[in-house]
């Protein structure tokens, strides 16, 4: 069994993360995928906290 932590995303976490969602979504709901580029405009928008 692999323990896990939960835990809130840290700056040197970006590009994990947006690799991580890019390969969970390619080519599931069409060809290729744009989930991880979301992830990556959200963290800037001044609207998000």
């Amino acid at each position: 069994m692999s323990n896990y932590t939960i835990r809130l995303e840290e700056k040197k976490d970006y590009r994990d993360v947006e690799n991580l969602v890019r390969e969970s979504f390619w080519n599931v709901y069409r060809p290729g995928c744009s989930e991880h580029y979301v992830i990556h405009v959200l963290r800037d928008d001044p609207g998000i906290s």
